[in-house]
């Protein structure tokens, strides 16, 4: 009976743990709190780009850069990631920056050499199930608003900052 009832308790925590949502709104909140120290600095912080994905999970976009402007990409979590990484490459698939620390959160800072874009590829290295995961980026040293753009979308990435 005692062994019938631990079994029961077991699931039912099981059950409970599985029923949790991804919090989003957490993983947006967390990045933002590692932007506070950019933009005491002078980043501008651009909106987030959000998901919710696993262990082994690579997501990629491409942002717009300019040369000699300051960029930096910063990813939160929820508490069901436990390891992020961030990596950055240019045109040539030149690897320009990464961040491959055993956290849960990631984030890089780079000046860009050249104008033209950068492939920004997030890797969930260890999550429990599904988490929620939060990119923003920071820009410091003017140039148009960039908005980053899915590759698998087939879309550019376009200035929305014309006058």
């Amino acid at each position: 009976m005692k062994k019938t009832l631990v079994t029961i308790l077991a699931c039912a925590a099981a059950l409970v743990t599985a029923a949790q949502a991804q919090d989003p709104t957490k993983s947006t909140d967390d990045a933002y709190s590692m932007g506070v120290y950019y933009s005491q600095r002078g980043f501008s912080m651009l909106p987030s780009i959000d998901g919710v994905d696993g262990t082994g999970s690579k997501i990629s976009f491409i942002v717009p850069v300019s040369k000699g402007i300051d960029y930096t990409f910063l990813a939160g979590r929820d508490t069901y990631i436990r390891d992020m990484d961030i990596y950055v490459y240019d045109e040539s698939n030149g690897l320009i920056i990464k961040d491959r620390r055993s956290n849960s959160r990631a984030g890089v800072r780079f000046r860009s050499s050249y104008t033209g874009t950068v492939k920004v590829i997030l890797h969930i290295a260890r999550a429990n199930g599904l988490g929620a995961w939060s990119v923003i980026i920071g820009r410091r040293g003017g140039g148009p608003r960039i908005d980053p753009v899915n590759p698998g979308e087939g879309g550019e990435a376009t200035d929305t900052n014309k006058n």
